[in-house]
């Protein structure tokens, strides 16, 4: 048994030097390196439901597509698509047999992303600290706690800001804003 234990142990400590590798090796002295271009949203989107399908299936949640067909974003394509793909995957694992909505909207001088859906939502004591490192879900085994902290990481890499609301027992929706590229309407394909 103490065996098993240590490799376990070992086990786990390579997957969080791993994840912590992988983290590091995106930052730069100034935060993390951005390879910003325009691109479209929804075929990112739609690659990425296409992709977790098989998992909501398992879970009998639905995935819909709410990004306008027009919408193209400044950003850098690799951080945004693990934005996407960390928030989508929480929800639907908090979320079975139900809905997973994924939006965007053209704001000012920002484009506004959001992932909600109608699961177990997130208790008021926990929604300050949902985007700490190490502060997932307590009750949940094998997560790390470092998902959301990731999206805040990359979300502010971009110049962004990220934020949650939440009703416990009903609905949580997690919206992010990334700012527009300088010099031109970003938002809008040609």
């Amino acid at each position: 048994m103490l065996e098993t234990l240590g490799r376990n142990v070992k086990q786990l400590r390579a997957l969080v030097e791993k994840i912590i590798e992988e983290n590091t090796s995106l930052r730069t002295e100034n935060g993390v390196k951005l390879e910003r271009r325009n691109l479209d949203l929804w075929p990112l989107v739609e690659a990425l439901i296409h992709d977790l399908r098989p998992v909501a299936l398992s879970n009998n949640t639905e995935l819909i597509n709410q990004v306008p067909h027009n919408l193209a974003a400044f950003a850098d394509a690799s951080l945004l698509r693990r934005i996407f793909q960390n928030l989508i995957a929480n929800a639907i694992k908090y979320t079975p047999r139900g809905k997973v909505i994924v939006g965007a909207r053209e704001l000012e001088n920002a484009l506004e992303c959001w992932v909600g859906d109608n699961g177990a939502g997130i208790p008021e004591n926990q929604l300050e600290k949902v985007f700490d490192e190490l502060e997932g879900d307590a009750s949940e085994e094998g997560g790390l706690g470092l998902g959301l902290a990731i999206v805040k990481t990359f979300v502010e890499a971009h110049g962004g800001r990220v934020n949650v609301e939440s009703k416990e027992g009903f609905c949580s929706t997690f919206h992010f804003t990334l700012p527009g590229n300088p010099g031109r309407r970003p938002f809008q394909r040609r």
